[in-house]
């Protein structure tokens, strides 16, 4: 990299740490591009955020970190040289980038005040398995036959009603990524299937066929409904990432009310 413009993919480089480099001006620099200090706490910082992705702290990351940093400086620099920071679209990009970092930053503090424990988790699971148990929700599990063109799939049809089994069909003629599985897409919620499919599938019974071919974007489907059964619930162990994730954003929407209503909004 002699000439410092091509950016290393084998390193992580912190975007927001490269905003608060002026603020780090005070540290001894580990460069200066063009009299501006490229600060070590920034430096640390891009360290840090490698090693905790799996690599070792080393004298080769550490060079490959510099020349990164001095390549995105020089980047930076001929950047405002030309104006473009001072462009309508890129003082909007910039503000929204501002605004996701201190949202980010906002939110990990508040977390870190009362973190998530296991007993949040646990009553958040039950009050999501009350929910789906009163919503008397469906499982559909699906085969699917995905062609190219409407008449490609009639002619499926045709050979189905001729009697040939769908999934041998579907090895042979499907372009979807199930054919090696005869078309079977697993066990899926309403909400996770597209309208158009889901709108048939409803009205079939278990081993129906869907009369006519779907049409979903550019493709052509062929759909056989091969189960139907209530929701399993899954066990709290299997759910602990999707808990996790609801209880914080529970706590992002409680934060954003508590201030709502301490704010004044004229809209």
């Amino acid at each position: 990299m002699k000439n410092g413009l091509k950016f290393n993919k084998g390193v992580v480089v912190c975007a927001w740490a490269m905003c608060c480099a002026q603020a780090w001006a005070a540290d001894a620099p580990v460069a200066v591009v063009n009299g501006v200090n490229i600060a070590a706490h920034l430096m640390e910082r891009n360290v840090q955020a490698n090693v905790a992705q799996g690599q070792g702290d080393s004298p080769a990351l550490r060079a490959a970190l510099k020349e990164e940093l001095i390549a995105r400086e020089l980047m930076v620099q001929e950047s405002v040289r030309r104006g473009l920071d001072k462009r309508k679209d890129s003082e909007d990009a910039l503000q929204v980038l501002r605004q996701n970092l201190l949202i980010e930053v906002l939110l990990q503090d508040e977390f870190s005040k009362t973190p998530v424990t296991e007993v949040d988790l646990k009553a958040e699971y039950e009050r999501q398995v009350k929910m789906l148990k009163a919503s008397d929700l469906q499982q559909f599990q699906l085969s699917v036959i995905v062609v190219e063109t409407e008449a490609d799939a009639r002619a499926v049809l045709a050979e189905l009603k001729s009697g040939k089994a769908f999934d041998v069909l579907a090895k042979a003629r499907s372009v979807d990524a199930s054919k090696d599985k005869g078309g079977d897409m697993g066990w899926l919620l309403p909400e996770q299937i597209t309208p158009a499919i889901s709108n048939v599938v409803v009205n079939l019974a278990q081993g129906g066929v869907s009369a006519a071919p779907i049409q979903v974007g550019r493709m052509w489907h062929v759909v056989k409904l091969t189960g139907k059964r209530a929701y399993e619930i899954p066990g709290f162990q299997d759910s602990v990432q999707q808990l996790q994730g609801a209880v914080l954003q529970q706590r992002r929407a409680a934060l954003l009310k508590k201030l709502q209503d301490l704010a004044k909004i004229t809209r």
